[in-house]
């Protein structure tokens, strides 16, 4: 099998009005989770990993990991770069094997987001890479996660300046603020679909949402009818697996390798529940 691009499997999802979910993977563990279950869905795999999360095994050791697990399952899947704040870790990630890549030039002024995304644009499109990029900028609950600012300083998108940006940047998705945040909410987030509907009107690719975790089944449902055809799901991965892993190690002193199989055990049902939620399966 191999690892593929996310344009056509963010644009059937777009055209379809369900989404894919892009779940962090970034061990064999973590990989192996992903690919069974979306076996077992029929569901389109896309793993997403950012620089700071492939540190132990480099972007190398990861394509690596993801390739031959890829063929071990016996599904095609997508290997999309994260969260990435630099052109530097695009080049990286790109010349290692990743299929997909996010620039994130959110922490910028609009016209260093668009210089930024454009010059990634034109590096990748070549290589036959799409690129997603964020216009305003999502925040995170709190200091367990790695990206974003303290949610009360998220930037919510502007629907006037969502046009200018895909056009003058050529980016392929655009992640969007819209209240979601990174993370685990500790209040249940209230989406400003004006906000969404007003983008999806003025755009015409695939729209991605980050902090899915956590995120009521409704406003997820709803979200899927203005644009939302990828949504980032990885504190609840995170969870899941620290769940049984910690208490199988720590208390019931279980051998490390046995309390990984069956922390992967309690990531799939996560992984799954958010296939059926998002209507990705039967997708692929």
């Amino acid at each position: 099998m191999a690892l593929i691009g996310m344009k056509e499997m963010l644009e059937k999802a777009y055209r379809g009005r369900y989404a894919v979910g892009g779940f962090d993977a970034f061990d064999a563990i973590s990989v192996m989770a992903l690919l069974e279950e979306s076996k077992a869905r029929k569901s389109p795999a896309l793993m997403i990993c950012a620089p700071l999360e492939y540190a132990a095994l480099g972007a190398r050791g990861v394509v690596a990991v993801a390739r031959a697990l890829s063929d071990l399952v016996g599904v095609d899947a997508c290997l999309h770069l994260d969260h990435s704040p630099s052109f530097e870790d695009v080049v990286e990630a790109a010349e290692a094997g990743f299929t997909s890549v996010m620039i994130d030039g959110s922490s910028l002024d609009f016209e260093q987001n668009i210089a930024l995304t454009k010059k990634t644009v034109d590096f990748a499109h070549p290589r036959g890479i799409p690129v997603e990029a964020e216009l305003g900028a999502v925040g995170r609950v709190d200091n367990s996660t790695a990206e974003g600012a303290e949610h009360a300083g998220n930037v919510f998108t502007d629907p006037a300046k969502a046009a200018e940006f895909v056009e003058r940047s050529g980016c392929d998705f655009l992640a969007v603020s819209i209240g979601n945040a990174h993370g685990l909410y500790r209040d249940l987030p209230n989406f400003d679909f004006s906000i969404l509907e007003a983008i999806h009107k003025n755009v015409s690719i695939p729209l991605v949402l980050h902090g899915g975790s956590g995120t009521p089944e409704d406003q997820l449902k709803k979200s899927l009818t203005m644009g939302i055809a990828k949504v980032n799901v990885a504190s609840e991965i995170g969870r899941a697996f620290t769940s049984v892993y910690v208490p199988e190690t720590v208390e019931k002193k279980t051998w490390w390798a046995t309390a990984k199989s069956l922390a992967k055990i309690e990531m799939r049902k996560v992984i799954g529940s958010w296939m059926h939620t998002l209507g990705s399966e039967g997708k692929r």
